[in-house]
């Protein structure tokens, strides 16, 4: 009887410590984004002259407004103009890369959240039922990766990082995955579009 005692305490113990695992993993997932963003502020606020700063702030905020996309935040970044002097191609490049990650990551790794929120709202949870009926007729074409990682490098508004990702999120696709497709389209559209503002394919013309 003893040793089923100790046999059934420490099961529960077991459960209760994943159980609180469960939140701690989920805690860290929530927050490293964030610190990720933080720190990364402050590397670009300690390197970029003060008379920088401003538009570097103004326009990565921007970004995030629609209709502003990388299309025109991209060129307002490498330009001297009335918000300020023209910012390094690898500040513009890599700021939008990260916010196109940090804002997929928070999304797609949190999207219990989201979904948590959606239930309680009856007329979003409707829609949102309808899009998730959509979406796994779509999940059975082929090539679906690919799919979405062509709608992440086209530069045009209502194709980015937040929108690839609920998309995706919607379609099934895992967390990881997901990120990978946003970081890989970010970085492929982001590159394109930087090597055309500097004139690197001037040649074609």
């Amino acid at each position: 009887m003893k040793i089923e005692k100790v046999v059934r305490e420490a099961y529960e113990q077991f459960h209760k410590i994943r159980h609180n695992l469960a939140y701690l993993y989920k805690f860290i997932i929530f927050i490293i984004p964030f610190l990720t963003i933080a720190f990364y502020f402050m590397l670009i606020l300690d390197y970029l002259p003060s008379n920088a700063e401003a538009k570097w702030g103004t326009l990565t905020l921007a970004y995030f407004i629609p209709p502003a996309g990388k299309e025109s935040i991209l060129p307002l970044m490498l330009t001297d103009n009335i918000i300020g002097p023209p910012l390094p191609a690898w500040v513009a490049g890599s700021t939008i890369v990260v916010m196109d990650v940090i804002s997929s990551t928070i999304i797609a790794y949190n999207w219990w959240f989201a979904e948590l929120i959606i239930k309680h709202i009856s007329l979003i949870d409707r829609g949102y039922k309808a899009l998730q009926k959509k979406a796994n007729e779509f999940k059975r074409k082929r090539l679906l990766t690919v799919s979405l990682l062509i709608f992440m490098i086209i530069p045009f508004q209502g194709t980015g990082g937040i929108s690839t990702t609920i998309l995706a999120r919607l379609l099934g696709i895992k967390a990881k995955k997901t990120v990978i497709i946003v970081f890989t389209g970010s970085i492929i559209t982001t590159s394109l579009w930087i090597f055309w503002w500097l004139g690197f394919f001037n040649f074609l013309i």
